[in-house]
């Protein structure tokens, strides 16, 4: 790998309150924490996420979001990923990469 590369790579957390949604049904709001890595020589690319995790501590929730299967976390600035509970302390995978930011257009 060269160093160049080594460089082109860069992290950002997202954090914030969001929503999961099993299909159409709000279950809950959370507190999120999403680690992505992206490639700063792909304009506009998101990111492929690293490292996330849910706040669903002290709820009763979370047996059924465990077996709840793929879940849709809504992120505050409007995204979405779908993702499913990988412990009951709120570690979570999240399926596919995160998508870009959907810039809405004036008039």
């Amino acid at each position: 790998m060269l160093v160049g590369e080594l460089m082109a790579k860069q992290t950002k957390v997202l954090r914030g309150i969001g929503e999961i949604f099993a299909g159409d049904r709000l279950i809950r709001h959370a507190a999120y924490c999403l680690e992505a890595s992206s490639d700063q020589a792909t304009p506009g690319a998101s990111g492929t996420i690293v490292e996330a995790s849910i706040d669903i501590s002290g709820t009763p929730e979370a047996f059924v979001l465990a077996r709840a299967g793929i879940l849709t976390l809504c992120l505050e600035d409007g995204r979405s990923v779908p993702f499913s509970l990988d412990s009951a302390r709120g570690r979570i995978v999240v399926h596919g990469d995160l998508p870009p930011v959907i810039r809405s257009s004036t008039r």
